[in-house]
Order: structure tokens, then sequence, then C-alpha cells
């Protein structure tokens, strides 16, 4: 069986310049997703999917491979996920590696683990899921959301004084952004990185769940490596 591992890291980015390879702790930030993926027991090929040459030969000097870049049509903001897979499998199967199961390991969460990865893909295997994604349970509930409208707030949910406690709220939980784990087959058959059986991997590690998207986020991932551990 092979599993394939594909880092995302496009250049461009609205909040943070090349924000994949700013520096976290002195090291470019893509290092740790690469360094996690080369732990893993379970992995056989990593692919950094980028469409910036920096980023690229950063990534090479790690030690992954860089086959080719991701054409710059599907490395906009706007641009889906699904499409830089279909392109990963594409030009792989001209090398006739053509993967089982599909990990997709976002630079921005550095503090996911080698097992965090192994355990998606037994988790797949085990429970004949579709896919498997990490999530962590929703604190902030949209039940005690508003709208806003007509210059108002307008409750999202009409009965919602009745959540007066949070014990009270139905457990919703939400992607982290860490871990996409998928049978290649998945793709094909449901045109969908999840399909109807999607594996819930539930991650309640606030550090691990860290999803760094601004500098704000930067700094609590430096603040959380110095001094969280030793809390």
């Amino acid at each position: 069986m092979k599993i394939l591992a594909i880092i995302p890291a496009r250049g461009g980015s609205k909040g943070i310049p090349l924000k994949n390879i700013k520096k976290l702790s002195g090291k470019p930030l893509i290092k740790y997703t690469i360094n996690t993926a080369q732990k893993s027991k379970k992995i056989d090929k990593i692919i950094v999917s980028t469409d910036n040459k920096k980023i690229a030969r950063i990534s090479k000097s790690l030690g992954v491979e860089i086959p080719f870049l991701r054409p710059k049509k599907i490395s906009a903001n706007s641009s889906q996920t699904i499409d830089l897979v279909k392109h990963v499998i594409k030009k792989l199967k001209k090398n006739e590696f053509i993967p089982d199961i599909i990990t997709i390991l976002q630079p921005t969460s550095p503090f996911r683990t080698s097992q965090m990865i192994d355990e998606s893909i037994n988790l797949l295997k085990k429970f004949d899921a579709t896919s498997v994604i990490s999530v962590t349970e929703m604190k902030k509930h949209p039940y005690s959301s508003f709208w806003f409208q007509n210059k108002f707030l307008k409750s999202f949910k009409k009965d919602y004084q009745r959540f007066y406690q949070r014990q009270l709220f139905p457990k919703l939980f939400y992607p982290t952004g860490s871990i996409y784990t998928f049978w290649t087959s998945t793709l094909t058959k449901y045109d969908s990185l999840y399909g109807p059986r999607i594996k819930p991997m539930i991650i309640n590690d606030e550090m691990k769940n860290l999803d760094i998207d601004n500098e704000f986020d930067f700094f609590v991932a430096e603040m959380g490596m110095k001094y969280w551990k030793k809390s």
C-alpha cells in the first residue's frame, strides 16, 4: 500500500507574504511539517506542492521532493485544495507512482506529530472510512452567535436563550486544518477529499490544533514553544 503526503505551500498569502517559510523559532515554518512527515512510519513519499521557487528551494534543502511546480491557475487565494491534489496525482502517474492513501499536511500546523499522522491512517483503514480529518470541539458555539442585519444584531438561533449554559449546547466539531487523510479512491469516486464516511480524529490539545494564519498566531506559537511545556 502506497501512502503519499502532500504539503501545500503556495507563495501568495493575503496576511503574511511567504508565510510558509517565515521563521518560527529560527526555522522556516514549513520545516516543522516536513520533519514531522519524515518521522512518520506510514508515509512512503512526501511532495511539497508550491508555485514558488524560494519555497521549493528551501523544501529541497530539507530533503523533500519538488518534482514540479504548481501552476499559477491553481495557486490563487480562491483555489481549492482538491485541484492541487489532482495536479499532484496526475504528475505522479507519469512516474508510475499511484498512491492508495493521501494525507494533506498544511505547513501552518507546526505542532502536529508524526503519531497523529499515523493514527489518521490507522483510523482510515480500521473504520472503513472514506476520509479522516483532525477536529476539535467548538468552544464558541454558533447558537450563541448573532447575524448583523439592518444595523442591528439578530440571534442566529431564535431560542438561543434556552442555551444559557455552555453544557446545554449540542457538541459540534470543526476541522483544525492539521490533517486530512483519505483514499485516492474517495477522490475518484466522489470527486471529493471527504466522501460520505468522515471519521473524526478528535484533538483537544490547543497547541497541536494551532493553525497559523497571522502575526498574532506566530507570536502565540513562538511563546508556546518557549514557555508552554515549562508551565
